[in-house]
């Protein structure tokens, strides 16, 4: 019998990816925010991959809305495999609250409230971002990143960093956020047999990525300085990566291929933090050593 993979954010690019990725090896629950949005998009994976897939609509900043969610997953008939959580915002989306609210608090409700019923062997993935590497070496904001569901973290989570929670910032600490949350929840369930990992994508071409495209320059430049080059796809946009990238990634880490790792972020960037780390850009010095 076939496991369950519950897949949230399931009407956006890289979580549809997911959905598609993980129907060849698990029964598949899609999840959104929006059911008819969400409908659709099961009724698009079963038309062109010839799965069915159920679905359940859920706000992950709604406790109540997760635990019913926790709840379908408990009665799926199938026992809980995978999880690919790609559920979120980015910063052109909302403030940089609601980023942290939802990128992080409604990350850690819903993870807190599916982990019970995992079965051993199971695979968590959230899709956190190369963002969330960024180190503001501010040990005191860490640890409120590290109890998200704590009364009034938000509060206090303004208060003590040093600068306006703008979304920018925000979507930076609220990937922070899962990429540690992802360490620690590994340190509470590894011996159940359950694996949590993150993974943390560059520039990727969806519809949420467009929308920064469009907004931010900082994502053009960022784009162009992605080392890893390949021939455009019809219709696409300047965003190197692809949501199947990401896909094939969390398929892995869903597969018995990869049941050692755990407790860790794996990069999904084209090279991109890599060659920011060494000063080198896409178009610098690497291809004038080649010369």
């Amino acid at each position: 019998m076939k496991k369950l993979a519950l897949v949230t954010g399931a009407a956006g690019g890289i979580g549809y990816a997911c959905g598609v990725a993980l129907a060849r090896d698990y029964e598949v629950l899609l999840s959104d925010l929006d059911p008819v949005v969400l409908d659709a998009a099961a009724q698009r994976l079963n038309e062109e991959e010839g799965a069915f897939a159920a679905t359940i609509a859920c706000d992950i900043t709604d406790h109540e809305a997760v635990e019913i969610l926790a709840e379908a997953v408990k009665h799926a008939g199938a026992p809980l495999g995978a999880v690919a959580h790609a559920a979120g915002i980015s910063p052109v989306m909302a403030t940089g609250r609601e980023i942290v609210d939802v990128d992080l608090v409604g990350s850690e409700r819903l993870l807190q409230a599916v982990l019970p019923h995992a079965s051993e062997g199971a695979a968590i993935v959230s899709i956190a971002s190369v963002a969330g590497g960024v180190d503001p070496q501010m040990p005191q904001v860490d640890a409120l990143l590290d109890d998200p569901l704590s009364e009034g973290m938000l509060d206090r989570l303004e208060a003590a960093l040093p600068m306006e929670l703008d979304p920018s910032f925000g979507y930076v600490l609220a990937k922070r956020g899962v990429i540690r949350m992802s360490e620690r929840l590994a340190a509470d369930w590894g011996e159940h047999g359950i694996r949590v990992v993150s993974v943390s994508p560059g520039l990727i071409d969806t519809s949420m990525g467009r929308q920064e495209l469009e907004g931010n320059p900082v994502t053009g430049f960022l784009a162009q300085n992605t080392p890893l080059k390949r021939a455009p796809r019809p219709g696409q946009s300047a965003m190197p990566g692809r949501a199947e990238d990401i896909a094939a990634v969390v398929a892995f880490l869903c597969s018995r291929d990869a049941g050692f790792v755990s407790g860790c972020d794996i990069r999904v960037d084209g090279g991109l933090i890599g060659a920011g780390n060494h000063g080198r850009h896409a178009t610098g010095d690497a291809a004038a050593d080649k010369v």
